[in-house]
């Protein structure tokens, strides 16, 4: 397997071994397109919350997707937001990956310094 990292950050896995592992980007970042639509009330006004305006975000493909994506040794990692929403159009088939995506586990996963920054994970996530 090959890792392919698709964030604008070096990905630090921390191995239950102790052994890290430090994915550098690859001077690509997956970015899915993005489309918002303005909620109106019954009366066509746009909604708000106390004042503050809501859309509906839907998400679509990327233009192109990688090539990488077609390569079943390829572990692509990407951010959680792009994983939900690739994981959404895989679902609705508007893609078929043959790779692995993942998402570094920056939750209950993460690795935080002694000012609470996220250094590292201990795991990815998929879904």
């Amino acid at each position: 397997m090959k890792f392919i990292n698709m964030t604008p950050h070096e990905v630090v896995v921390r191995k239950p071994d102790g052994e890290e592992v430090k994915i550098s980007p690859s001077g690509r970042t997956l970015r899915l397109r993005e489309v918002d639509q303005v909620l109106e009330d019954a009366n066509g006004n746009p909604i708000t919350v106390d004042g503050i305006p809501v859309v509906h975000r839907v998400l679509l493909p990327p233009e192109e997707l990688p090539e990488e994506f077609n390569d079943p040794d390829a572990v692509v990692i990407v951010s959680l937001p792009a994983l939900m929403g690739l994981v959404a159009l895989r679902e609705a088939g508007s893609i078929r990956p043959l790779c692995w995506i993942v998402a570094p586990d920056t939750g209950t996963g993460a690795i935080r310094d002694e000012r609470g920054q996220i250094v590292g994970t201990t795991r990815f996530i998929t879904m």
